[in-house]
């Protein structure tokens, strides 16, 4: 019994440590990562825009042509919501995010979203 039980353990063992170290090492996290962190940033640097939701459902759109390779754009909306979501593809991208919402709180809003979170805001304004 302790013989299989040996076996079993040596079987286990390996593989998940195999499956941890997978799990660590894939840090890439995606646009809808991006697209999260700007808008939080968004709503909590700019008083203006005070009050305003993010909206918890979107529509996806890949604007990436077909058969392009080396990088990719997710357009995501909700009401008057649109965030557009580029990045090289590479192993930890930056994400270059553009907003704009419409109405009458509406603004334009373009910056980068790196894979630790870390935004730069690049440009905002305020709809005339």
């Amino acid at each position: 019994m302790s013989v299989v039980l040996a076996l079993v353990i040596a079987g286990i063992f390996p593989a998940a440590s195999l499956y941890a170290w997978h799990e660590a090492s894939d840090t890439h996290k995606g646009p809808e990562f991006g697209r999260g962190t700007a808008l939080a940033y968004i709503l909590q640097s700019h008083e203006k825009l005070g009050g305003l939701e993010v909206p918890s459902a979107w529509r996806e759109r890949n604007l990436t042509p077909e058969g392009w390779v080396g990088s990719n754009t997710v357009e995501y909306t909700s009401g008057g919501w649109t965030v557009k979501v580029s990045n090289a593809v590479v192993q930890e991208p930056v994400y270059t995010i553009e907003v704009e919402l419409s109405g009458d709180a509406g603004f334009q809003w373009k910056g980068t979203v790196d894979q630790e979170g870390n935004v730069v805001e690049i440009e905002f304004a305020m709809a005339q």
